[in-house]
């Protein structure tokens, strides 16, 4: 079975670049890598498109967050799900850093949630971006092994028969 390597980006639309590019490059730290300009494209499901930047910031391993910004006024529409649930978790070499790359970002003015120590794996703080992307910075304290699969295999398999069962 192929098996991808890593993230290449994922990508998010902007309400405000200037704004976006502070964010990532200052507060942050992600270097702007590359950016295409279009003034029309055909989606993949055969759209067409207003004119668009779109912007790729690279983190140290290579892998970037990336954003639209679409020539072409709109209201975002809330989707209906959890807001708490969608977030972007960015790794960090230790909880040092962690608590570092927090206070980095309180200085450029944005609101910094935790630490959070989630069941001793990870340590992670919160934030949101200005485009409202649920941003969480994390430390993975150790690897997860087999018994951490077995643990969530368990767990998986329990949760979707409580779930056919009406239990949850």
């Amino acid at each position: 079975m192929a098996v991808p390597v890593a993230m290449n980006h994922l990508a998010y639309q902007t309400r405000d670049l200037a704004a976006t590019h502070r964010f990532w490059t200052e507060a942050v730290g992600a270097e702007l890598a590359g950016a295409v300009r279009e003034e029309s494209r055909t989606t993949s499901s055969g759209e067409v498109t207003p004119p668009f930047l779109h912007v790729f910031y690279a983190l140290a391993s290579g892998e970037c967050i990336a954003f639209f910004d679409v020539a072409k006024e709109y209201e975002p529409v809330p989707d209906g799900l959890e807001w708490w649930t969608r977030h972007v978790a960015l790794a960090v070499d230790s909880p040092a850093e962690v608590d570092a790359l927090a206070e980095q970002i309180r200085r450029h003015g944005v609101e910094v949630r935790g630490p959070i120590d989630h069941e001793g794996v990870w340590y992670s703080v919160y934030c949101f971006d200005p485009n409202g992307v649920h941003l969480e910075i994390t430390h993975q304290n150790r690897p997860l092994t087999k018994q951490d699969a077995d643990e969530a295999r368990s767990a998986f398999d329990g949760w979707l028969a409580d779930r056919a069962a009406g239990r949850v």
